[in-house]
């Protein structure tokens, strides 16, 4: 009995072919640490607020640790989004992996803001119309307190940038980016607040503290609305930016012998990109040069490459080494 052909050294088998599954999302963030650590800074102030409000019987501090204990679920959120796709980052079930958890976990997020902030303009209009008295120097204390812990936030959520990602990563984070515009959200009202209860304790002008309400819930409805218009996109595999799409094409065409077909980037996690691309190759580059081609796109995972070669071309080279015969 014969042995078996020993394998062609220059074959490639589907081993060497293997490719990570994880599409960027398997290693812990930097913003996961710090969206954590602010989780628990905001809920630590919610408890003290709480607790403070039903000590003294302050409805002003009450409500506010109420108001804050919403920002908490948010974060919570937002820190839960993180652990999540890292630890299902490597699961076969999510065919593009596990990166829209965060994008999904920012769309919940930026609802909850819209439906917040929707329910404050309703009270702002409400309280202009039928004042009530208020107490300004408990509330003040109040608003202080807030702004001081969400400047905290912003702080800790802006921080410097990771290891190896740019400013247009940080950017297309979305889950990053609900829980800065949470935090920045609940400091511009404190702001409002302020003004608005300095106002009051000084001149008696207590018709101005709704209306700053107002505009300040018009702002945040602006920011809202740019959050949920960023991850529906995400969510529903709207095209990548035009940057990573014009330098897929340029690195696609670089033999000078490709035509693109077809072309579609779009995104699988934060900060991270996929590729569908058929083209017709009119010399004799494989689908593996191809993507080869494509590795200096920063953080573009398992690009799918269709070739198609040309049969015209194919001929002449045909001749041409029949020629030489």
């Amino acid at each position: 009995m014969s042995n078996p052909p020993l394998p062609d050294p220059a074959c490639q088998t589907a081993d060497s072919l293997q490719h990570p599954h994880d599409f960027g999302q398997g290693h812990k963030r930097k913003a996961e640490q710090r969206v954590t650590l602010v989780t628990l800074v905001t809920f630590v102030a919610m408890l003290a607020e709480v607790g403070a409000g039903l000590i003294t019987g302050s409805l002003a501090l009450l409500a506010d640790g109420i108001h804050m204990a919403g920002h908490t679920m948010a974060l919570g959120l937002a820190a839960m989004a993180y652990y999540l796709s890292r630890r299902h980052a490597q699961d076969r079930r999510l065919s593009l992996g596990s990166g829209k958890i965060a994008d999904l976990a920012a769309y919940t997020s930026a609802l909850l803001l819209t439906l917040a902030t929707l329910w404050l303009i309703y009270e702002s209009v409400h309280r202009f119309l039928t004042p009530s008295p208020l107490m300004a120097k408990e509330a003040l204390i109040v608003a202080v307190i807030g702004l001081v812990v969400n400047l905290l936030s912003a702080w800790l959520l802006a921080g410097k940038h990771e290891h190896g990602h740019g400013h247009e990563d940080h950017f297309h984070d979305t889950n990053l980016r609900a829980a800065l515009v949470h935090v920045m959200a609940d400091a511009l009202t404190s702001v409002a607040a302020i003004a608005g209860l300095v106002a009051a304790w000084l001149w008696g002008w207590d018709w101005l503290d709704p209306i700053i309400a107002l505009v300040a819930s018009v702002v945040i409805l602006r920011w809202a609305w740019g959050l949920l218009h960023q991850t529906v996109g995400v969510l529903l595999d709207r095209e990548g930016p035009e940057t990573i799409r014009r330098t897929a094409r340029k690195q696609l065409q670089r033999d000078g012998d490709t035509d693109i077909i077809d072309l579609h980037v779009w995104s699988v996690g934060q900060g991270s990109w996929t590729l569908v691309a058929a083209v017709v190759a009119h010399g004799d580059t494989t689908p593996e040069q191809y993507r080869t081609q494509l590795r200096s796109i920063k953080n573009l995972h398992h690009p799918i490459i269709e070739v198609s070669y040309c049969k015209q071309c194919a001929r002449e080279r045909e001749k041409g080494q029949t020629g030489k015969h």
